[in-house]
């Protein structure tokens, strides 16, 4: 069989208003009679591996996510709630409605669907949303929620609370983020005082993957020996609102090499600098805000000394899906890691199913937030 015969066929069922009260009626009549979802009387297989609770705070933001959902439940099946959650609409309302997502497999077009349900509020009827929410979860999956909001989930304020309450994991986005300082420092806090074991995770940190994976084969002690323990200075590039990505970088290297931050100052707009401790003597941190760009880190220079001289490594985005490194001065040939831009759809169906607590995350969390109290001061 091809690979093509195996690569499914995603297709999505209108969406149909509906009473909210009717909501789960309204889904069970797509399971019952599958000519109303597909236009044939073939039998569907009903596909669900967890909840997936999805909040936006503006119908901007919402259309950007049905856009992305069947990419998801294709890869991660789920019963998906939208909600839409608009508190300075002047008139509240709660409108429901009703559709499925649904995949063709094989030759013989297996049909394969995940429910979806969108609910928007508006006005103080956005403090309905968890009760609506609660009554609709299958209540033997795991349960997600994805806060796709550019805002930090806990200055989400009650209505995240309540949202998270019914979770067993938390996906948010930490790229866009307005006010980085205020917004690391809250979710640092949360995340750090969370206690339930719920799992908590950032895509701008999976989004690092690649980098953490060049910078730690090309320093490895094995490939140059002595780079690590002597680091002297740290330079990130990054687009605009990409500093909290920018922070676990260097925070994620602050946890793997013992450095401690031992005090930071800001330039408005342009430029973060810090001292570090590191086990063999200080070293001098700068993140530098580029004026345009993808907001994302666009580069890290890591020098050190080698023979009482410096020796600068530079990782840098060579273009779309491609890192290069570099050893400055050096003849050698530039060398290229792919990494593919995964849409953001695809992050969330990677991370649904990864419910083990990332501690490196954590900790690395702990160092941005250092670093953040320290622009506060």
């Amino acid at each position: 069989m091809s690979p093509e015969a195996l690569s499914p066929r995603t297709a999505s069922y209108p969406q149909k208003p509906v009473d909210v009260a009717a909501i789960e009626q309204e889904l069970t009549q797509l399971w019952r009679h599958p000519q109303v979802v597909t236009g044939t009387k073939e039998p569907l297989v009903r596909a669900c591996m967890s909840n997936l609770v999805v909040f936006c705070s503006a119908q901007d933001q919402a259309n950007v996510v049905m856009g992305e959902i069947a990419s998801i439940v294709v890869q991660h099946p789920s019963r998906v709630l939208l909600l839409v959650g608009d508190a300075n609409l002047q008139t509240p309302l709660v409108e429901a409605y009703v559709s499925a997502h649904y995949h063709l497999f094989g030759e013989g077009e297996q049909q394969v669907y995940s429910e979806h349900v969108t609910i928007n509020a508006g006005g103080r009827a956005t403090r309905l949303l968890p009760s609506a929410v609660r009554s609709l979860l299958i209540g033997d999956l795991p349960t997600a929620l994805w806060w796709a909001t550019p805002q930090a989930p806990p200055l989400g304020g009650e209505l995240f609370q309540e949202l998270r309450a019914m979770a067993d994991q938390v996906i948010y986005d930490s790229l866009g983020w307005p006010d980085a300082v205020h917004s690391v420092v809250a979710t640092a806090n949360w995340v750090m005082g969370e206690r339930s074991g719920q799992v908590v995770s950032d895509l701008a940190w999976r989004r690092l993957k690649p980098w953490r994976r060049l910078i730690g084969q090309s320093l490895d002690p094995a490939v140059i020996p002595g780079a690590l323990e002597s680091v002297s200075e740290v330079v990130v590039e990054h687009g605009p609102h990409a500093l909290p990505q920018a922070w676990l970088l260097i925070g994620w290297l602050a946890c793997r090499l013992g450095w401690r931050p031992a005090g930071g100052k800001m330039a408005p707009g342009v430029e973060v600098t810090w001292g570090f401790q590191s086990p063999h003597g200080p070293l001098h941190v700068t993140i530098r805000r580029l004026s345009e760009g993808e907001p994302e880190v666009r580069s890290t220079s890591i020098t050190w000394k080698t023979g009482g001289r410096p020796v600068t490594i530079r990782f840098a985005v060579i273009g779309p899906g491609r890192l290069g490194v570099m050893l400055e001065g050096s003849p050698a040939p530039l060398r290229v890691l792919a990494a593919p831009q995964q849409p953001r759809a695809s992050l969330v169906a990677r991370q649904l199913p990864d419910l083990g607590r990332d501690t490196l995350f954590r900790d690395t969390l702990g160092v941005a937030r250092t670093m953040a109290e320290a622009l506060l001061r």
